[in-house]
């Protein structure tokens, strides 16, 4: 690196990244915590086909009763789910939150030293091509 105390606002991957979300072109760097799915999207290893996101976006139904279509299977992971507190729900929620979390801040790390992308400071300057 260049200069530490300069700030790293954007990003890009030196090669597309397979996916439909994700490209090559010049982002701004999300916040992790202030802009949660962006920040997911972009360092998640497998965003589309995670089952932890998955089954995250099925606790956030249950904890706003949102299975209201008939269609809906009734699996013992449905049945358990719709039968239980709404606070074990939100830990249940705080705690696969974290894992996504490691995950994305885990893969985030491996692509700076697998130099499989390049951090930009505010004036678009690369100043750590990793």
């Amino acid at each position: 690196m260049k200069n530490l105390s300069e700030k790293f606002t954007h990003f890009r991957y030196k090669e597309h990244p397979g996916d439909l979300f994700r490209g090559t072109a010049i982002v701004s760097l999300p916040d992790p915590y202030k802009n949660q799915e962006n920040f997911w999207i972009w360092f998640h290893p497998c965003f589309q086909t995670s089952q932890d996101v998955a089954d995250l976006n099925d606790l956030y139904k249950y904890l706003d009763d949102e299975w209201f279509d008939d269609d809906v299977p009734e699996t013992d992971y449905y049945r358990y789910y719709s039968t239980i507190p709404k606070d074990q729900i939100r830990d249940e929620i705080k705690s696969l939150e974290q894992v996504i979390y490691q995950n994305c801040f885990e893969n985030f790390y491996h692509l700076i030293l697998g130099e499989k992308i390049e951090m930009l400071t505010s004036l678009l300057k690369t100043i750590y091509v990793g």
